[in-house]
């Protein structure tokens, strides 16, 4: 612990800001000459998030058809989609539902190949087809990953994730970056494997923040959270962000068996 809080007094003085105005991550003047895709986001790589709700009856089901047509999208020509991780819900969400991550790196082109491939591989079409019976809706959102957010890494071990998203009020995207690029190092400080993946929509529901937090327990989630608030500036970080809300939730997820990332 007492090298936790010295690491965090190191990590305070270097980013301390004067009282008056604080030291933006993000020039404010480039938010009103270009897209916030082009300013904020890591590189053109997207993300996709799919989120399954499944028929109770027929989880076993579903899992095993998600397998399959993950594996049988890894043998086709021209896939351009990298799975990186497969989860189900411990708790903060119904049961049954099951989310997964999917990046391809070249940005919209790759999305644009990927979409004509499966469309006219007859194999995939019939392994997605004979899923389509156990689910009870699927939602699908394309994302950017903010630049300040380390990348998706695998993950090893026994692990529990946590997915927060906010929807933001209309407007408040770039403040809310601003503050976030000073929050982040605050949670790295804590310990560098805690920030899994930070992202924010461009198709689906727009406004919307996705951050992804990896810890070895829920007794271990809890102690790195309440060591990040022994981080004074955190509480600024906290204090200017919650007023930019308007809806947040967070939801506790477990690896499934196929998931790249444990």
């Amino acid at each position: 612990m007492a090298q936790l809080r010295t690491g965090l007094e190191i990590l305070s003085r270097s980013l301390s800001t004067s009282s008056g105005r604080p030291a933006w991550f993000f020039s404010k003047d480039r938010e009103k000459s270009a897209a916030h895709s082009s300013l904020l986001s890591k590189d053109q790589s997207v993300f996709e998030i799919v989120t399954d709700t499944v028929v109770p009856s027929k989880w076993e089901e579903y899992s095993k058809n998600k397998q399959a047509a993950i594996q049988c999208l890894a043998t086709l020509p021209n896939i351009k989609s990298e799975h990186l991780a497969s989860w189900s819900i411990v708790t903060g969400d119904t049961k049954f539902k099951a989310f997964h991550l999917f990046k391809y790196e070249n940005g919209w082109q790759d999305i644009d190949d990927t979409r004509q491939t499966t469309k006219s591989s007859k194999e995939y079409q019939e392994v997605y087809r004979a899923g389509l019976p156990t689910l009870v809706q699927q939602h699908l959102e394309l994302t950017k990953a903010f630049s300040f957010w380390p990348s998706p890494e695998r993950r090893s071990g026994s692990n529990v994730y946590d997915i927060r998203s906010y929807q933001l009020k209309p407007g408040s995207m770039y403040d809310w970056s601003n503050y976030w690029a000073r929050g982040i190092q605050f949670r790295t400080a804590v310990r560098p494997d805690v920030p899994y993946g930070g992202f924010f929509t461009q198709l689906g529901e727009l406004h919307t923040i996705y951050h992804i937090w990896c810890y070895k327990s829920m007794a271990d989630r809890k102690l790195c959270r309440e060591a990040t608030w022994s981080y004074p500036e955190w509480n600024d970080v906290v204090a200017n962000t919650v007023p930019l809300i308007k809806t947040m939730t967070t939801r506790i997820l477990e690896p499934l068996p196929f998931s790249p990332t444990q």
